[in-house]
């Protein structure tokens, strides 16, 4: 029994690091990221820092819905959101938007903490709420490393 709390317990705490971004953590590379840069848009690509924030916000929040209440919340993988504006209109709404993303990032690395929840249940879409947190970490990851790859080409890092 002794091993079964210690196993929970490594579980959601490497989820937390995780979801957080692990060596490249999510926050403090969007926060890196020039307001003035998120619009540009490099040749090829059909987004920028801009639509990339608001991508991966869409889909952590379905992700997170999900987490809060999962039999109300079944639908979990809606058409990706691509947000057509392609620049945000201030330093403001780029902060903004990131505080966002940030508020919701840490109330889902609260659900995982809480001992009380049990992460592996199933629910009628087959899902759990731990396939929902990798799932989040995984999109997040991936898109924060297309983030500090346009970064790197329009001169912010």
């Amino acid at each position: 029994m002794a091993e079964d709390k210690h196993i929970d317990t490594q579980v959601r705490a490497q989820l937390v690091e995780l979801l957080r971004g692990g060596f490249a953590p999510n926050v403090i590379l969007l926060r890196e990221f020039h307001y003035d840069k998120a619009g540009i848009m490099l040749p090829g690509l059909h987004f920028s820092g801009w639509v990339l924030l608001g991508h991966m916000q869409a889909r952590q929040h379905t992700l997170l819905q999900f987490m809060k209440d999962p039999e109300k919340n079944l639908e979990i993988w809606p058409d990706a959101h691509w947000p057509q504006n392609h620049t945000p209109q201030s330093a403001e709404e780029w902060n903004t938007a990131i505080d966002a993303f940030e508020r919701e990032l840490e109330e889902m690395v609260q659900l995982v903490q809480d001992p009380s929840i049990d992460l592996f249940k199933v629910y009628p879409n087959g899902k759990t709420l731990s396939w929902a947190a990798m799932t989040a970490l995984h999109h997040n990851g991936y898109h924060t490393g297309q983030l500090k790859t346009v970064g790197r080409q329009v001169g912010v890092w």
